[in-house]
């Protein structure tokens, strides 16, 4: 939006512009618009570091309430491995959950 809305406002200065002047706005407005993508990769840089940072969070949550619920292989850690490790144990969890729901369907 930021940008459209600037390219309209470039487009329309070099209407207004008179035509030796022309080159100088043109590069005028190309710092201008380079400046404005590079806020726009700053924020959006920020905005993924703020999401991952949100995302860490609640896997430490996660492991923390898996560890006090007494589950085996749970515990708060950033090693990947072990990570890895803590998903595939929660996939299995699921699976073992889901298979145990379609038996009670065909029982009852």
């Amino acid at each position: 939006g930021l940008k459209q809305e600037l390219f309209h406002r470039h487009k329309e200065a070099q209407q207004c512009c008179r035509p030796h002047n022309l080159p100088l706005l043109r590069a005028a407005q190309q710092r201008e618009m380079e400046a404005m993508e590079q806020q726009i990769r700053e924020e959006q840089r920020m905005m993924d570091e703020k999401i991952v940072l949100e995302l860490d969070q609640k896997v430490i949550d996660q492991q923390s309430t898996l560890e006090k619920a007494g589950v085996s292989g749970f515990y708060i850690t950033t090693n990947p491995q072990e990570l890895t490790l803590q998903m595939n144990l929660l996939e299995l969890i699921r699976k073992l959950q889901q298979k145990e729901a379609e038996a009670e369907k065909k029982f009852s």
